[in-house]
C-alpha cells in the first residue's frame, strides 16, 4: 500500500538539469565562435550578473533590455553604487562601491520564434562600455523557466546575481531597492537573498480586475503553499508551550536549556520574477534544485531556508543569540522581501487552469521529496 504512492512520487519527480556541451557555450558580439561559459565555482569577475530567461520573447525582449541597460548605464556613468549608498555606509563593495562591471546573460529556453535572433541582433547593435557585456546562451529544447534561470545562474560571473523576467513587468530600477536591502542583511560569510514582492498590490485595480477564477486559483495556491511549506511542527508547538508555561526570567538565564532560534519570516510573494542572490548563496543552493518550471522559485527559497536552519541550529549550540535584533540579521542565510513596482504585461504564457494544477502538484512533489530525504538537503553554511 505504501509502495505505490512512493513509486508514483519517484515517477512524477523531475531529475536535475543536465546540459549538453553545446548548451554550456555562449555567444556575444566580441566572439565570432561560441565560447565556454564560466561556472559559479570560480571567483566573481564582475559586480553584477543579470540573468534573463527567454521563451518566445521576440516582441517583449528589446523593451526590457532597453530599460535594464539604460538604468545600469545611468548608475555606472554617475559613478553610483547599485544601492545608492556610499562605501562607508555599506558592507560590500559590489553593492556600495561605484558600479563598474556587469553582465546580462540571456538564456533562450528553446524558443520556437525568433527570440534568439532578436537577442543576437540587439547585442550586435547595442554599444556597451568597457566592463559591460551581453552574452547569449541557448537551451536547445524548451525545459521551463526554472531550468533557464538555473542554467544562467550556474554560469554567471557576478558577485551578486539578479534574475529578471524578459517581459519587463517589474520596474528594473527597483534593483536599487533590492540592493539596499541586500546591503543591510548580507552576512559576514556573504550570504543573502532579496526577493521582489507584489504582495502589496493584492488590492490594486490591476489585480481586482482579474477574472474571479484567476484570483481564486491564486489564493488557493498561496493557501496550499503555506500549508505544505510551513506546516505546524512539533518544534513550533513545543516553543509555543514553553512561551506559555515557562517564565521569561527562566528562559533568559544562561543555564536554561531553552534556545529560541531566529525564524525566517514567511515570504508573501514567492513567484515574482525579480530576485537577487549573493554569489555564495547561489553556489550553495542552485546546484541542488530540481524543479524546471513555474514553481522553481519555491524550491530555491526552501533550499535557502533549510540551509539557514541547519546553520542556525549549529550556531545556537556555540553561542547565545541576541533576540533584540531584527530576525533577519540573526539568520545565517536571511531571505528578505521588498515591494517592487509591477505592471501586468500582455502575452502571458501561463495556462491558467493547467499550469495552476501543475504548480499544485509540484508543491506536493517538492515537500515530499525533501521530507522523505529523496532530494539532498543543503549543508550548513
Amino acid at each position: 500500500m505504501v509502495i505505490t504512492p512512493y513509486l508514483a512520487l519517484v515517477v512524477m519527480s523531475p531529475g536535475q538539469l543536465h546540459t549538453t556541451a553545446a548548451e554550456r557555450m555562449y555567444t556575444s558580439p566580441e566572439h565570432k565562435v561560441p565560447v565556454p561559459l564560466p561556472t559559479l565555482s570560480v571567483p566573481e569577475e564582475v559586480q553584477l550578473s543579470v540573468v534573463v530567461p527567454m521563451y518566445n520573447e521576440e516582441k517583449r525582449l528589446p523593451t526590457m533590455l532597453d530599460e535594464a541597460l539604460s538604468w545600469l548605464e545611468q548608475v555606472r556613468s554617475s559613478k553610483e553604487s547599485l544601492s545608492g549608498l556610499s562605501e562607508k555606509e555599506g558592507a560590500a563593495s559590489a553593492l556600495t562601491g561605484p558600479l563598474l562591471t556587469y553582465e546580462l546573460l540571456l538564456v533562450d529556453d528553446g524558443s520556437k520564434d525568433s527570440t534568439y535572433d532578436v537577442a543576437m541582433t540587439y547585442a550586435k547593435e547595442r554599444s556597451l562600455p568597457t566592463g559591460a557585456s551581453l552574452r547569449i546562451t541557448q537551451l536547445h529544447t524548451n525545459r521551463g523557466k526554472g531550468a533557464a534561470v538555473r542554467h544562467g545562474v550556474l554560469h554567471s560571473r557576478g558577485a551578486f546575481i539578479l534574475f529578471a523576467d524578459a517581459d519587463g513587468a517589474t520596474r528594473f530600477s527597483d534593483l536599487r531597492v533590492l540592493s539596499r536591502e541586500m546591503t543591510r542583511i548580507l552576512t559576514e560569510k556573504g550570504h543573502g537573498v532579496v526577493v521582489g514582492s507584489r504582495a502589496h498590490l493584492v488590492t490594486s485595480e490591476a489585480v481586482v480586475k482579474r477574472s474571479m477564477l484567476r484570483n481564486l486559483l491564486m489564493r488557493g495556491f498561496h493557501l496550499l503553499l503555506s500549508i505544505l511549506m510551513r506546516p505546524p511542527s512539533i518544534e513550533k508547538m513545543y516553543h509555543h508551550a514553553v512561551d506559555a508555561v515557562v517564565p521569561q526570567f527562566l528562559r533568559a538565564t544562561s543555564h536554561g536549556t531553552v534556545t529560541t532560534l531566529a525564524q525566517q519570516p514567511e515570504i508573501k510573494d514567492t513567484q515574482c520574477g525579480f530576485k537577487m542572490f549573493s554569489r555564495a548563496t547561489a553556489a550553495h543552493i542552485f546546484p541542488l534544485a530540481h524543479i524546471d518550471r513555474w514553481i522553481f522559485d519555491v524550491e530555491l527559497l526552501l533550499l535557502a531556508e533549510m540551509a539557514s536552519r541547519a546553520s542556525a541550529a549549529q550556531h545556537a549550540l556555540r553561542s547565545p543569540q541576541d533576540s533584540s535584533k531584527d530576525a533577519l540579521l540573526r539568520l545565517p542565510l536571511p531571505i528578505a522581501e521588498v515591494a517592487v513596482h509591477w505592471t501586468e504585461i500582455d502575452g502571458s504564457k501561463i495556462s491558467l487552469l493547467t499550469d495552476s494544477l501543475r504548480m499544485g502538484r509540484d508543491l506536493v512533489i517538492i515537500r515530499l521529496n525533501y521530507a522523505l530525504g529523496r532530494w539532498r538537503a543543503p549543508s550548513s553554511l
